[in-house]
């Protein structure tokens, strides 16, 4: 992927997964899913969405319940069930939203024939997504 350009949504997926990498444990992975569902959603086929779209709602039903437990008084879990010795979204949900991540990322790249870079041999202007970088060549 190095030297392509990518769309906002992909990009911004991969930058969000990255700054969750670096939270703490008792952090909720809040608005991961909807980030990760906008940039992966358009590349994924039928089935590809409907295993999203139930990962999606088991992990918002984790945060619900934990919400709930709050509210009833048994202990204070707020967003995340998740405990500091067993920090279960961490291991198990950022590895899957990176790797969603980066293969929508991959995806969008091999799909976008404009994302390829081109050139013109008549000027040598390179073309990249509609912007165009004009390199100068010796002439003999």
């Amino acid at each position: 992927m190095r030297g392509c350009c990518l769309s906002f949504a992909p990009a911004f997926a991969l930058a969000f997964v990255l700054f969750y990498v670096g939270r703490p444990v008792g952090w909720t992975l809040v608005y991961l899913d909807v980030v990760v569902c906008v940039a992966v959603w358009p590349s994924l086929p039928r089935a590809g969405r409907v295993l999203l779209l139930v990962g999606v709602l088991a992990l918002l039903a984790s945060h619900w319940a934990a919400l709930v437990l709050t509210g009833l008084g048994d202990g204070l879990p707020l967003l995340t069930l998740q405990p500091a010795d067993r920090p279960w979204e961490t291991w198990l949900v950022l590895p899957v939203a990176w790797a969603l991540a980066v293969w929508a990322a991959r995806h969008f790249i091999s799909q976008d024939p404009a994302a390829v870079p081109s050139q013109d041999p008549m000027s040598g202007a390179t073309t990249t997504g509609g912007l165009a970088t004009v390199t100068f060549r010796d002439r003999p």
